[in-house]
């Protein structure tokens, strides 16, 4: 392709720049903090750096990475998978692949887990990437939250995504809904008996590190209390119009890893900031890459959603230009605290007040649907995605 070509022309460092590589390889070998933001910084006050893509090649440079409390590393960068259509996925995922991402985000809730699963047997077999060199990601979804629901979703992602583990597994949101249905709260389960069968998951080889998704400060608080597995991760919406400060320093100071998802706030008043502009013309770089980058300054990795190779490849390349306090300036003035992320059963965040009227009324609406229907989400698509209530599992 055309545009990898450009990208490997790119690839010769000069001195510093080779350095500077050294330096994110030697952080990440570290704990916790395997990337430190004075890494970035520690390069301040010389003259702006050439950009440099990430290489697309097996053999490239380790990408910086996260020491997770469980032990892996999780790359700071990944591929994003969230509204990637069936058709397009695929390719998506062998791009970043051939671009040298590590970092794969799914969910069995994204309905293209089985092309994903396809993308990754083939860049596996063809030498693209090696299975224990590419971290994946998945999650619950919500109506899983009972012990054998929760065995039997993980055992359906990985045949899904043609794996014998993830390495890492989230509980998608922290909500217990009934098997089949949507909004339909299930009283009998509980997050903390889900996490006890997550913990099984790590114990059985299944998943090597499990984390949440969507957690507040207090949700975190409750399962920290119960838990023997520490949640590895907290995958939270993080941009520069909602930076979520302290639920970002509650989990980090407890080490629980944070991931932005939606971090360009999908192109609604980020991009198109007027600070978001200032920065990518001092940088020498987009909006979006700045964007990125602020949130990786923070030790939050970054998971945005492409399937175009050239932003692709623009999105991981966020490493080789400088960053100082004046840029960090320059984003605080985008916050406002909008979320564009509108689940109508989210608990917290901008939306959780919103919910508190809203989800009643929705839940009321779909009770007589699933009285005779239910759903199999992890098969939307496919055969098996509706069936009567009284044939359902």
């Amino acid at each position: 392709m055309k545009i990898i070509r450009n990208i490997e022309g790119r690839s010769h460092l000069t001195a510093s720049q080779v350095r500077a590589r050294a330096r994110v390889v030697m952080l990440t070998s570290r704990s916790a903090t395997a990337v430190s933001p004075a890494f970035f910084s520690a390069r301040a006050g010389r003259p702006p750096a050439r950009r440099v893509a990430m290489a697309s090649s097996a053999t490239s440079s380790p990408a910086p990475t996260i020491r997770l409390s469980s032990g892996t590393d999780m790359p700071l960068v990944g591929l994003g998978t969230w509204q990637a259509p069936r058709g397009v996925v695929g390719a998506a995922v062998a791009d970043a692949l051939r671009l040298g991402y590590r970092h794969i985000d799914c969910a069995a809730a994204y309905a293209n887990e089985t092309e994903v699963g396809a993308a990754l047997r083939e860049a596996f077999a063809n030498g693209t990437a090696t299975r224990d060199g590419v971290f994946v990601t998945s999650k619950l979804w919500n109506d899983r939250r009972r012990p054998e629901d929760v065995r039997d979703a993980c055992a359906q992602t990985l045949e899904d995504l043609r794996l014998e583990y993830v390495d890492l597994y989230l509980i998608h949101w922290p909500v217990c809904w009934k098997r089949g249905t949507l909004m339909q709260d299930d009283e009998r389960a509980s997050i903390a008996e889900c996490w006890r069968a997550m913990e099984g998951l790590v114990r059985d080889g299944k998943a090597r590190a499990i984390g949440v998704s969507n957690f507040s400060e207090p949700e975190l608080a409750a399962l920290l209390s119960a838990c023997s597995i520490a949640p590895a991760v907290n995958q939270i919406e993080l941009h520069p119009r909602l930076p979520q400060k302290e639920l970002v320093s509650y989990c980090q100071s407890r080490n629980i890893a944070v991931t932005a998802y939606s971090p360009l706030a999908r192109g609604s008043g980020v991009l198109d900031h007027p600070a978001m502009g200032e920065i990518a013309a001092r940088r020498g770089v987009s909006a979006a890459q700045a964007a990125l980058r602020w949130n990786v300054e923070r030790n939050v990795a970054v998971i945005p959603k492409s399937v175009t190779p050239s932003r692709i490849a623009a999105n991981a390349d966020v490493f080789a230009f400088e960053w100082d306090e004046r840029d960090s300036k320059a984003v605080a003035r985008v916050e406002d605290g909008v979320s564009t992320a509108t689940s109508p059963w989210s608990t917290s965040g901008p939306v959780g007040a919103r919910n508190k009227w809203i989800k009643p009324i929705i839940q009321a609406l779909l009770w007589p649907v699933f009285l005779v229907a239910r759903v199999d989400v992890q098969k939307m698509g496919r055969e098996g995605f509706l069936s009567w209530a009284w044939s359902a599992k």
